[in-house]
């Protein structure tokens, strides 16, 4: 039940909270932190601490002439009321556009609360992003009680043997920190049962441009840990939001999507004009090289895996042993132990993903001969 990312990505937001000087705030419903920090003017970045589904998660609040736009809504309603309470210390005007990168529940359980509390608002999102909302909802809530249940009967074993699930002890701090984890996701589970889910009402195929409020928003649609995932860019003040087309510090991708596509995503976002870069999950990117650097080593992955297959590799352990993208670890993880350990799992789904996708959707598993 240890769970590295959420450990190491912690540690990078407390520096990172410590030079920007965030401001904090929680919910008295959840206890789920919220820090934030303003990106520029008028412009913030919201996020969580672990909430039970992942261990962070951002929002992105533009305050325009006359109204609000918000870039996400978070795996929690009650973390959106944290929000739309920060908001309302910001600024009276209304929230007029909620905009929801993609269709996984982190970034559209909250919806509800903007919907309430402004009955003029327009929610976008690309149509294909709407029509799996519309297809996977109902399937959530019995896979994450299944969840929670096989969690808490991991948890119990535990506490009964003394032992974690690799066998080593299970020491106090241990303990602590897997109890706090089955109630965080009891917690969220509880949440996601309630959830009012409410769609999008304004949806686009390709691209969308939105002149309002003095600002002017371009919305693409690209392949990031979902097809249809929106990216939104702000020229004029040089700020991306990538929703889950980027993850930092460590790149990630989804294993059932091509890895092609993923990093014709990100060169397509490296050609832009960028000074911050919110990603879906992580503090503000400040170096557009991220991008680059990130489809480096994506388009690596891939080229060693086409190589080592037409050489006659077959399975996937023998792909992730020989593929060799050491020169890339330290960018990303600057040799932090938790990091370092968090970049070989990445790495280990993007070559699982790119022999796949080169194979056409095949895996070879052969048995091991006696």
């Amino acid at each position: 039940m240890k769970d590295s990312r959420t450990s190491c990505l912690l540690r990078c937001l407390l520096t990172l909270s410590i030079a920007f000087g965030w401001v904090s705030s929680s919910s008295s419903e959840t206890g789920v932190a919220v820090e934030k920090v303003q990106i520029a003017d008028g412009i913030y970045q919201f996020i969580t601490a672990p909430d039970g589904y992942v261990p962070n998660g951002n929002s992105l609040v533009v305050v325009n002439q006359g109204d609000v736009l918000v870039f996400d809504t978070f795996s929690r309603a009650s973390t959106a009321r944290t929000v739309l309470a920060e908001i309302r210390k910001i600024t009276n005007k209304p929230v007029r556009y909620v905009v929801n990168s993609h269709h996984h529940p982190d970034h559209w359980s909250g919806n509800e609360v903007y919907a309430e509390a402004f009955p003029n608002l327009e929610i976008i999102a690309t149509e294909q992003s709407r029509q799996y909302m519309l297809t996977l909802v109902k399937s959530w809530p019995p896979v994450w009680t299944n969840r929670l249940h096989q969690k808490q009967a991991d948890l119990d074993k535990e506490v009964s043997t003394g032992k974690q699930a690799d066998g080593t002890p299970l020491t106090a701090e241990q303990r602590r920190k897997d109890e706090d984890d089955v109630r965080l996701l009891r917690d969220w589970v509880a949440e996601l049962l309630t959830v009012k889910r409410t769609y999008p009402t304004l949806t686009y195929t390709d691209q969308l441009t939105l002149r309002h409020g003095g600002r002017e928003f371009h919305f693409m649609s690209m392949v990031g840990d979902a097809t249809g995932t929106t990216v939104l860019y702000l020229p004029q003040e040089k700020i991306l939001a990538t929703g889950d087309t980027v993850a930092y510090p460590i790149p990630d991708s989804n294993i059932n999507l091509p890895l092609s596509q993923l990093n014709k995503s990100v060169r397509r976002l490296a050609q832009l004009d960028v000074d911050v870069i919110i990603p879906g999950h992580g503090a503000a990117i400040r170096d557009k090289n991220f991008l680059n650097t990130e489809a480096d080593l994506l388009e690596s992955v891939i080229s060693q895996v086409s190589q080592i297959e037409q050489q006659g590799m077959v399975t996937v352990p023998e792909m992730q042993k020989a593929v060799n993208v050491e020169s890339f670890r330290l960018k990303f993880t600057h040799d932090d132990k938790e990091l370092n350990k968090e970049f070989k799992k990445v790495v280990d789904r993007m070559v699982d993903n790119a022999s796949r996708e080169a194979r056409d959707g095949r895996k070879w598993e052969i048995a091991p001969q006696n």
